[in-house]
C-alpha cells in the first residue's frame, strides 16, 4: 500500500494577490479526499509558514483517520459486523 501524500496544494484566491487569499487546500493522493484550511490570521504579513503547518497537520490527522492500519482493521470489523446482521437477518 503506498503512503498517501499532500498533492495539487494550491490557495484558494488570485495568484497574484495572496493577501487576498483565504483558505489552502490540497488533495490526499490515495483517497482524492480534499483537505482545506483557512489562512492563519497574525499581526505579521506574511503567515504562509503557519498555514502551510496546518495543512500539513490537517492532512497527517487525515491519514491516521483514514489510512492509518488501525482504521483499516477498524473499517474491515465494521464492514464484517453489517455483513453478519445483514445475512443473519
Amino acid at each position: 500500500m503506498a503512503t498517501p501524500k499532500l498533492i495539487d496544494v494550491s490557495w484558494l484566491g488570485p495568484k497574484d494577490e495572496m493577501d487576498r487569499a483565504s483558505h489552502l487546500f490540497g488533495k490526499c493522493s490515495q483517497c482524492n479526499e480534499i483537505i482545506c484550511v483557512e489562512k492563519a490570521m497574525d499581526s505579521t504579513q506574511n503567515t504562509q509558514q503557519e498555514t502551510n503547518e496546518m495543512i500539513y497537520k490537517a492532512f497527517h490527522t487525515h491519514v491516521k483517520l483514514k489510512h492509518s492500519e488501525d482504521a483499516s482493521q477498524a473499517e474491515t470489523k465494521k464492514t464484517l459486523e453489517d455483513y453478519g446482521r445483514k445475512v443473519g437477518s
